[in-house]
């Protein structure tokens, strides 16, 4: 049984979450509970768990602290974080701390035992890679195939290259290419399904008489005396490799470190295979990766300060999803993930600036569309998924498809009724900076046509529209009692003496004497 500790300052939901989890049905048992971090430290030293259920805020040590201190000491236990819909901010710090899962309280049993399972097959993985490591015998060849790769420094190591390329029977006239294969997930699979994968992949390189297979923990991987040169021949080695994997419903990614002239440079190819793997994240998937086939960034461009850049990004993907612009949305995520690759933005990076703009969209949804709550509770922002990407096009379908999914539940209407839209989009955001230019490329017309046509359905234009719903706003503040500046910036003015001007012409009189009349 995997050993458990859950930490969290509400004993309710500790001793909940150890009765509504079937623990034991999936492998599970729950040694300990704690109420803070300072008592989770201290239990998880006396019974060493391997998986930790921990709440992010908690008085004295918080969640994200205990997780730290547990790394700082080289734990590499695993941890699921519970934390309230508010906390998003929380989820990219917790990337950094390598968590398994990002759960919203209150815990859905199903997410949770999802989750607990994913943890499972990684510790099962993990334990398998290890029993591997200690019990399986140094086979002679694999012996040689480990210092080729991995050799010795100096001139000892040297002397062993050539003594292992002549023992492995390698031609030192020829060229060679190292190919790694790196499980991502294994499902269900067992000890005896991976034992079983590295047998068929053995016994197929055999027979092909074209590479000497391996093992290095964590990696598979193949000697080629034939390197790829060729798109082709990678996807033609992908394919082959799949079909031996599929078998075993095996996840896995692969990267070629690309010829050397002679087999005693194999290392070479071996390390550049291993940092290929590295950046997966930014490669193609479903095929042999090569160093010609990363994404490149584009050159950055004039896009403004970091914080415009974000905002702009969250202002144009509210709308899209409030208008139901599905394929707005797909153009939008994908020009924020450019954005980012031109800045030349890492892979937590990326994960963070997801995670950060699908909650604040939601977030700031949540108050003008009261309906869409139960919806963000039942479908919350996949941060878990996100951060869980293997690669940059995951990423990028999964953010859009979840914006998609909200869109399309705020959305019944079709084409036809985008000046209803827009009237309503500006009674619950006058207060905001909309510009007709954004409107118009979410309902794909030109900006001087989308007028034209606002113009004769509502007798208005565009700007004098928001302005007159902006003073209808700014007459019932000013009725409440509200002081004249602090109801300019409420309705959207962040000048007062332009908001002055703009009530004096739509109203006749001062905001001051309005709200002295009333």
């Amino acid at each position: 049984m995997i050993k458990v500790l859950i930490v969290d300052d509400e004993p309710k939901l500790r001793e909940g979450l150890r009765s509504l989890i079937p623990w034991e049905q999936i492998g599970f048992t729950v040694v300990a509970t704690a109420a803070n971090g300072l008592q989770a430290l201290e239990k998880y030293h006396t019974y060493n768990p391997e998986l930790i259920v921990v709440d992010i805020r908690m008085p004295g040590m918080d969640g994200l602290e205990l997780i730290s201190e547990l790394r700082n000491e080289g734990s590499n236990c695993h941890v699921l974080i519970l934390s309230g819909h508010a906390d998003f901010d929380y989820a990219k710090r917790a990337i950094a701390h390598r968590i398994d899962g990002y759960l919203l309280k209150p815990v859905d049993e199903q997410e949770m035992i999802q989750y607990l399972e994913q943890v499972r097959d990684t510790i099962e993985q993990e334990d398998r890679y290890s029993r591997w490591n200690e019990e399986e015998p140094a086979r002679n060849r694999e012996v040689l195939l480990r210092s080729l790769l991995v050799p010795a420094a100096g001139e000892d190591g040297e002397l062993d290259l050539q003594k292992n390329v002549d023992a492995l029977g390698l031609d030192s006239g020829r060229s060679y290419e190292i190919v790694l294969i790196e499980p991502r997930e294994m499902g269900k699979s067992s000890e005896d399904k991976m034992a079983k994968v590295k047998a068929d992949l053995e016994q197929y390189f055999s027979q092909r008489e074209s590479g000497l297979f391996f093992t290095i923990s964590p990696y598979m991987g193949i000697l080629l005396d034939e390197p790829l040169l060729h798109e082709a021949d990678r996807d033609r080695l992908f394919n082959e490799l799949s079909i031996i994997m599929d078998k075993e419903d095996f996840k896995f990614s692969a990267a070629a470190g690309g010829a050397v002239s002679q087999p005693e440079a194999a290392h070479e190819s071996y390390a550049a295979a291993q940092e290929l793997l590295r950046q997966a994240f930014f490669f193609k998937k479903d095929t042999i990766n090569s160093r010609n086939l990363q994404s490149t960034a584009k050159e950055p461009g004039e896009l403004g300060t970091q914080e415009e850049v974000r905002e702009n990004a969250e202002t144009r993907l509210l709308l899209a999803v409030e208008t139901g612009s599905t394929t707005v949305i797909q153009a939008l995520v994908k020009e924020k993930i450019d954005e980012l690759m031109a800045e030349g933005s890492d892979e937590q990076r990326i994960k963070e600036t997801f995670v950060h703009l699908l909650s604040t969209v939601l977030a700031r949804l949540e108050p003008a569309y009261p309906e869409i709550r139960k919806q963000a509770a039942d479908h919350s922002p996949p941060i878990g998924e996100l951060y869980h990407s293997y690669y940059l096009s995951d990423l990028q379908e999964q953010a859009a498809a979840f914006l998609e999914e909200v869109a399309e539940q705020m959305n019944s209407g079709g084409r036809g009724n985008e000046i209803k839209k827009i009237m309503e989009i500006i009674q619950r955001r006058y207060n905001e900076n909309l510009k007709l230019e954004t409107l118009s490329e979410l309902f794909n017309y030109n900006s001087a046509y989308l007028g034209k046509m606002f113009k004769s359905s509502t007798g208005e234009y565009f700007n004098t529209y928001i302005d007159k719903v902006r003073i209808e706003k700014a007459k019932q503040f000013l009725a409440q009692g509200m002081k004249v500046y602090e109801v300019a910036e409420k309705v959207g003015y962040m000048n007062p003496d332009y908001f002055n001007a703009k009530f004096r012409k739509y109203v006749g009189v001062s905001p001051t004497s309005y709200r002295k009349s009333t």
